[in-house]
């Protein structure tokens, strides 16, 4: 259909070769022409088949200046942004673990707490209870409450207007924001499967996040019928005649298939309500510290609310950077090198045997920073003299690790809080 996309086949280059050594072999057959599209989708949709194409369809709308989220643009992107070297898969339904640097993109794991949160009720976030922390007043108590009230309500509201879903189709750009602007109000199928069960009044939601309701239903004979009588601009805009418009199609439907079951035109039309415009209140209502929940980081004395954590490959990458790269023989990494000034600061050995060659050493460290990365359940972005910003990870036992806030130079270790630690050399 003309809202799928279909990759073009790409014809290989052959490297040049001599003559003789050219395949007299007959050539590969073409590939198969691409299917054509499934039929639509039927009830029940479920929250949690969607809210990650919603979120990052309201995130993605804001960055375009479409939606207002009290978010800025650059803080939707990181939301957004994929992480070329991922060490770990991304979020996922159920959430496996509350512990953890959240990998990217960060919008996955967003969406899997806000889906636990609207089902369980109540806010979804680590726990507080660590014993390492200096306990203070929880700041973000009265917050708290008002977050959990508006997940509630935006919540419940999110859950009916899914209720009111008919079917769930799948349009390709520009279709889909062509339908999303209403510059695109017909929908061209070919008549087979559950399209033609669709009726006026039936709602559609595309692509997980755009809710339209079908005003009417016409039959058609061939595509060319049905653009010549629904007007190419309602159908398909931007393309330049008829012909173009019926090739289109046959990219996915074939003259037999087309002759013989007919062509549906889907008017349609966009209500007011929207699942993003909810979603959107939620974001609005969260702001820079509910989110900041959600992602697992807590709020202390210092923190910088506006600043999300790095990807995980940052956090490995300057780890693993040279610590003397202009020493000739030298291979001991920037992380191997601080984890040496920790190693006998513990009574109990937490940080392990330290020992052998420089590669050696260099992965026994590698081993203990992946293991406060997965295993952590304190994250903070705050102000710490003198580095200025750092991103700061520690587990349950206080034993932690510290960045600049980028990710992208690794400051060192760290042990547990203890009064007068500094002087005491940070031996325990």
């Amino acid at each position: 259909m003309s809202s799928i996309t279909v990759d073009q086949t790409r014809a290989e280059n052959m490297a040049e070769q001599p003559l003789q050594e050219i395949s007299t072999e007959a050539p590969p057959p073409a590939p198969p022409p691409p299917p054509p599209p499934p039929s639509p989708g039927v009830v029940p949709i479920q929250l949690k088949d969607c809210i990650k194409d919603l979120l990052k369809f309201t995130l993605t709308s804001s960055v375009n200046g479409e939606l207002d989220l009290g978010l800025s643009k650059d803080y939707c992107s990181q939301l957004l942004q994929r992480d070329d070297h991922p060490s770990t898969p991304s979020s996922s339904f159920p959430l496996s673990s509350s512990t953890g640097v959240p990998s990217y993109p960060l919008y996955k794991h967003l969406a899997a707490c806000l889906y636990h949160s609207i089902s369980c009720g109540g806010l979804f976030r680590i726990s507080d209870k660590l014993d390492f922390v200096h306990h203070e007043d929880n700041p973000l108590k009265l917050k708290e409450e008002e977050w959990t009230k508006l997940i509630n309500e935006k919540g419940s509201q999110l859950l009916n207007m899914l209720a009111t879903v008919d079917f769930e189709l799948h349009v390709q750009e520009p279709f889909f924001s062509q339908l999303k602007d209403a510059r695109k109000t017909v929908e061209g199928r070919c008549a087979v499967g559950n399209y033609n069960r669709i009726v006026p009044g039936a709602f559609i939601l595309f692509n997980k996040s755009l809710l339209l309701q079908v005003q009417d239903v016409h039959k058609y004979i061939s595509f060319h019928e049905m653009l010549e009588a629904e007007s190419l601009q309602r159908v398909l805009p931007g393309v330049k005649n008829i012909e173009e418009g019926v090739q289109v199609y046959r990219n996915f439907y074939s003259e037999e298939k087309e002759r013989s079951n007919g062509v549906l035109a889907i008017c349609v039309t966009k209500p007011t309500s929207q699942l993003y415009s909810c979603m959107a209140a939620i974001l609005l209502g969260l702001s820079y510290g509910g989110i900041r929940v959600m992602l697992n980081m807590v709020h202390t004395v210092g923190t910088v609310s506006e600043r999300l954590p790095p990807p995980t490959s940052t956090l490995i990458s300057s780890f693993l950077t040279p610590h003397n790269p202009h020493v000739k023989g030298s291979r001991l990494t920037n992380g191997a090198r601080a984890l040496a000034k920790h190693v006998n600061r513990s009574s109990d050995k937490y940080w392990g045997n330290f020992c052998g060659s420089d590669s050696n050493k260099n992965r026994l460290a590698l081993d203990v920073i992946r293991r406060l990365i997965a295993n952590c359940c304190w994250l903070n972005m705050h102000r710490v003299p003198p580095h200025g910003v750092v991103f700061e990870i520690r587990v349950a036992d206080g034993y932690g690790a510290r960045w600049f806030a980028d990710g992208h130079k690794f400051i060192g270790f760290l042990e547990p809080y203890m009064v007068d630690g500094h002087s005491k050399g940070w031996k325990h």
